[in-house]
């Protein structure tokens, strides 16, 4: 229409004089978030229509990525993201521009256009995007099932650096998969919470904190530390020293730098993180949960799919 050519006609204009013809565009959205797809495809519909008029920088971010985004940018913004409820939030011209649905109310005002693809179209493309994640073939993905006095607590999921600490993941997945009565996760205790900083599982002997052996018997070398302790939801090797990992684990509530030349970090939450808030605030003793904190069930993501 006149309006959104007006519209283009003095945004080149300006953008001429500024030596940049390129409108900045920036999609921070969930892998798994309808809109974020759909803001994508709307982004590449004008680029087309308008000749190269849209410089476009895509961030998919899991769950725990969108989070602590989110958190970043209530501090840096303030009042305008404190309601923000979606999984998708848009810039142009590094201004806030909303959510999927404020951004194509915005395309429709300055440039006319109209989507009509059904809600199942960006549905299917979110599941694919998702599962393309999963099947990075350097990573693996693991899930666990806590429950705390009997009761479900919820699902979290992890990402495991198998191309970093493969010796690490591997231990780990053979004592998350392990059909063996007496050498597996699946039912086990975790049998310390620190406020603030970790809780910790693993002592598949008697749940007491003192026992740690891994899957092949014994204890296994640090392999290395190159994954950082530096922000909630990292998954890591607990150990009585250098050299002396088991099958005890923690995951952190907080970043723990201090962590990172003492512990091997093997991969990260990428799922489930008010599971997580749940567990740092189950009533302790001691740091030990009052009532039974357990893994309920635990095993590969894509066998669980």
């Amino acid at each position: 229409n006149a309006s959104a050519a007006e519209f283009v006609k003095q945004w080149y204009q300006r953008r001429v004089r500024a030596n940049n013809l390129r409108m900045d565009v920036q999609i921070f959205g969930k892998i798994k978030d309808h809109d974020f797809h759909m803001i994508k495809m709307a982004v590449d519909t004008l680029d087309r229509t308008h000749h190269g008029a849209m410089k476009l920088s895509v961030n998919e971010l899991t769950d725990t990525d969108w989070e602590s985004f989110l958190n970043e940018k209530k501090t840096e913004i303030r009042g305008e993201v404190w309601g923000f409820k979606t999984g998708t939030m848009a810039f142009v011209e590094g201004e806030l521009i909303g959510n999927g649905d404020d951004f194509m109310r915005w395309a429709k005002d300055k440039f006319g256009l109209i989507d009509f693809r059904p809600p199942a179209f960006y549905e299917a493309l979110s599941n694919q995007a998702y599962k393309g994640y999963l099947e990075n073939p350097d990573r693996e993905f693991v899930y666990v099932d806590f429950s705390h006095d009997k009761r479900p607590m919820g699902r979290v999921i992890f990402e495991l650096y198998k191309d970093i600490v493969p010796d690490t993941v591997k231990n780990f997945i053979s004592l998350l998969t392990s059909k063996s009565d007496n050498k597996k996760y699946a039912s086990t205790l975790m049998h310390r919470v620190v406020k603030n900083g970790w809780v910790q599982g693993g002592d598949f002997v008697n749940g007491s904190g003192a026992n740690s052996e891994s899957f092949e018997g014994g204890k296994f070398s640090d392999e290395n530390y190159a994954i950082k302790h530096s922000h909630r939801g990292v998954i890591g090797m607990a150990n009585d020293g250098p050299h002396t990992n088991g099958s005890q684990f923690y995951i952190t509530f907080a970043p723990a730098p201090w962590m990172d030349q003492k512990y091997v970090a093997f991969g990260r939450l990428i799922e489930g993180m008010t599971v997580l808030d749940d567990i740092e605030n189950v009533e302790t003793y001691n740091e030990r949960p009052k009532r039974p904190l357990t893994i309920q069930d635990c095993g590969l993501l894509k066998s669980a799919m």
